[in-house]
């Protein structure tokens, strides 16, 4: 799939919002499985799990809820997981900062193996945040306590390496999340640099997102960034409880700063509890409807943008809708656009 020559950008509406307190605790991340499957990823203090949920949410509460993995140091358990991801067999990878390790699954839940070490020299880990494939199938490991990126074969052994502690082009302060894109450009939050870095597949900078042309949209501790299929940026920016967009140029063009209702599992549950009707029926929601610390951002081949709403237990989920334009329908590049409207 090539990228279309431009956009007509007709909005980015709210769709819906999955999960609810007790179900998707604390969601950390989220990867896309087959048939309208997600795989959450779930954090907290003792606590740490993938939750199996769809995009239809559940009809009804239940205590009878999939999961995958466990808290703990032992193979298939956690400890402090950050990121997953699936490959085209529905396999999850899922990296761990404090076993400093990556855990492979299958698309059952069974655990199929876990490789890193802790240290410092090149191919061990301090703490592996961010993952992602890469366009030949390698993983693109954030390695956050070391401040560098490193790649690995999917078994396991390593292959290169890139950046060091700082604030220039090219360095990192405690990176976070990690994408890489269909043409392999790599894209890294840099979490304690408060800006979103770019490079090649080869790991030589090319670019800087750090702030808008907008008054008070600069960065704050960003967590994760996504990249969908016409080359739009997206990322969870995680100290201003938002998210924002920009396109592949990294110029701003839309913040998400949350729109969530009950989810249809909520309102099952809702139906069944008398208290928490009559509480909600005498609260201000107006609050409740907004993001509470996004740690990841993730948008599928149906664009559809899904946010884990860390702190408010679910996820939040709005539909790009979006014309492809080509040569025909768009003009060509302009040096100081401006947008009008008849």
């Amino acid at each position: 799939m090539s990228r279309p020559r431009g956009l007509l950008r007709a909005g980015y509406p709210y769709l819906k919002t999955l999960g609810m307190r007790r179900v998707t605790n604390f969601p950390i991340d989220i990867a896309f499985g087959k048939d309208e499957i997600l795989y959450v990823l779930l954090r907290e203090s003792g606590n740490a799990f993938i939750r199996i949920w769809s995009f239809d949410d559940a009809e009804s509460f239940t205590d009878d809820l999939v999961q995958i993995g466990s808290y703990g140091k032992n193979a298939g358990q956690f400890q402090w997981p950050v990121q997953l991801i699936t490959n085209a067999k529905d396999e999850i990878y899922v990296s761990d900062e404090a076993n400093h390790s990556i855990s492979i699954f299958n698309s059952k839940g069974n655990f199929l193996s876990r490789w890193g070490k802790q240290g410092t020299q090149k191919g061990y880990f301090n703490g592996p945040a961010g993952i992602s494939f890469d366009h030949e199938g390698n993983i693109v490991v954030v390695d956050s306590s070391n401040h560098r990126i490193q790649k690995y074969t999917n078994d396991g052994k390593f292959i290169c390496q890139f950046g060091k502690l700082g604030d220039k082009e090219g360095e990192f302060k405690r990176p976070w999340g990690v994408h890489v894109d269909e043409l392999g450009k790599i894209y890294v939050a840099d979490w304690g640099n408060h800006r979103v870095q770019v490079f090649t597949n080869d790991g030589d900078f090319i670019m800087i997102i750090d702030e808008t042309s907008i008054a008070g949209l600069k960065m704050k501790y960003p967590s994760g960034v996504a990249v969908d299929a016409h080359g739009d940026i997206y990322v969870s920016d995680w100290g201003n409880n938002r998210v924002l967009m920009f396109d592949s140029n990294g110029r701003y063009v839309w913040r998400f700063l949350g729109d969530a209702t009950l989810s249809k599992v909520a309102r099952s549950y809702m139906m069944t509890n008398a208290y928490s009707n009559r509480l909600r029926e005498m609260a201000n929601i107006e609050e409740d409807k907004y993001l509470r610390k996004p740690t990841s951002i993730r948008i599928d081949s149906k664009f559809r943008l899904c946010i884990a709403d860390h702190m408010s237990y679910r996820l939040q989920v709005y539909q790009k809708d979006a014309i492809e334009l080509d040569e025909h329908t768009i003009f060509s590049t302009m040096r100081n656009p401006s947008l009008t409207t008849a």
